[in-house]
């Protein structure tokens, strides 16, 4: 049943793009695929923005305010980040209303990057419990400009995430994404600043005075080439987000088992296991990826040489020795300079089904990012961005980083600090 509703819901959508892409201004409604390129490695697809011009691009765009939502903030004088950090600066001081969210586990490691922005006119700093309500943390990385641009991906605001991490996100410019965005962002808002779970689950019933963009009520978009492509945005965990909204999990559930004949992923971490929290076995996209396989969809997983420890190294070779899954994991070239703690990884989450359906993320895929965790994502339907995906993953699937993951064997986990 949950695969033929995602089968007609594309179907009449697909029927609806062309009589759509002229009635709606392109440059409205675009959207964006935007890689994090590690200096001295293969990676960066031609015609692909990098992170750090689109992000200051979009702030230097602003007016009336911007919105982050970020796991934590790390500059460093003279790396990347500082001139996204100096574009926020500028933005509030010239009277744009910042406001920026982060999670109160890793307050830590932003206390020294966010000390120069206390103080700052027309910028407010926040922090969310999230591991007092929940037991997660804030692990999403999205902003909003203005309440019509929305980026969101798995770029931390981290310097080390503009050029030493392979990282992918998305630039989304539409009004109504972006309010859907906004909306969310209001909530988790108010909940830093009140944090009471069950007043929040009050308010979360409320219904918007808009209409939201969701799975069922999803948008038409353009991307770079102007091809119509259809759209919505998903969150986590359900009890962190309004009621309104597209909760993540089940629509990645569902995502993998429209899946026809290939289904492509690449993310940091993968597990069926359930870690952070309470222990136990997590079936929901277990069982989707196996069922994938058994009906004869070719899939193909990397992930980071950080996930070689145990036991996702033993569920991860659960999935190898299947027919039809082939797992890789990547490792990283150090850079130039040296090592570099927390760099030099793969740290993106996106997937492809077939040649036509995409999923860029903030969350590692286990039962925490879905249940627990605050993360957002974004779905898209539509042949350009698929094609664009594909030819990073085929870049990073048959380049020389990656080693296919054997069954029996014993592989080390890296350095990381």
């Amino acid at each position: 049943m949950r695969l033929l509703r995602f089968t007609i819901v594309t179907a009449i959508l697909s029927v609806t793009l062309c009589s759509a892409h002229a009635a709606v201004n392109a440059a409205d409604t675009s959207f964006q695929i935007v890689e994090s390129v590690p200096v001295a490695t293969i990676y960066g697809q031609p015609g692909v923005p990098r992170t750090q011009k689109a992000w200051i691009d979009m702030l230097r765009r602003a007016r009336h305010s911007i919105d982050i939502a970020a796991f934590y903030i790390s500059n460093k004088p003279g790396e990347s980040l500082a001139p996204v950090i100096d574009t926020l600066v500028a933005s509030a001081k010239a009277g744009v209303r910042v406001r920026i969210l982060l999670d109160r586990t890793f307050l830590r490691e932003s206390e020294s990057s966010i000390k120069p922005l206390r103080g700052v006119p027309n910028l407010e700093i926040r922090v969310l419990p999230v591991d007092s309500l929940t037991g997660g943390v804030l692990h999403a990385k999205y902003f909003i400009v203005d309440g019509r641009s929305v980026f969101v991906g798995s770029q931390n605001w981290d310097w080390r995430a503009l050029d030493q991490i392979h990282e992918i996100g998305a630039r989304i410019d539409n009004r109504r994404f972006a309010r859907t965005f906004e909306g969310v962002f209001n909530f988790d808002w108010r909940i830093a600043g009140h944090p009471d779970l069950p007043a929040a689950e009050k308010v979360a019933v409320t219904p918007p005075n808009f209409a939201p963009v969701t799975e069922g009520d999803p948008i038409i978009l353009h991307d770079d080439s102007g091809s119509p492509i259809v759209a919505f945005p998903a969150f986590s965990p359900p009890s962190l987000v309004p009621r309104w909204v597209t909760h993540e999990q089940p629509a990645l559930v569902r995502f993998i088992e429209s899946a026809r004949d290939t289904l492509r992923i690449q993310v940091m971490t993968l597990s069926g296991f359930m870690d952070y929290g309470p222990k136990g076995y997590w079936p929901a996209l277990d069982n989707a990826l196996r069922d994938a396989a058994a009906r004869g969809v070719r899939v193909e997983i990397i992930v980071a040489d950080w996930a070689l420890r145990e036991p996702m190294q033993a569920y991860l070779e659960s999935l190898a020795v299947l027919p039809n899954i082939t797992v890789k994991f990547s490792t990283l070239p150090p850079a130039p300079e040296g090592f570099i703690p927390y760099a030099r990884v793969e740290h993106c989450k996106y997937a492809v089904a077939d040649r036509d359906r995409s999923f860029i993320g903030t969350g590692n895929w286990s039962w925490s990012y879905f249940n627990t965790t605050i993360d957002a994502s974004v779905f898209i339907s539509g042949r350009g961005p698929a094609e664009t995906l594909t030819k990073i993953f085929e870049r990073d699937w048959d380049g020389p980083y990656v080693t296919r993951l054997e069954a029996g064997r014993t592989y080390s986990p890296p350095k990381i600090r």
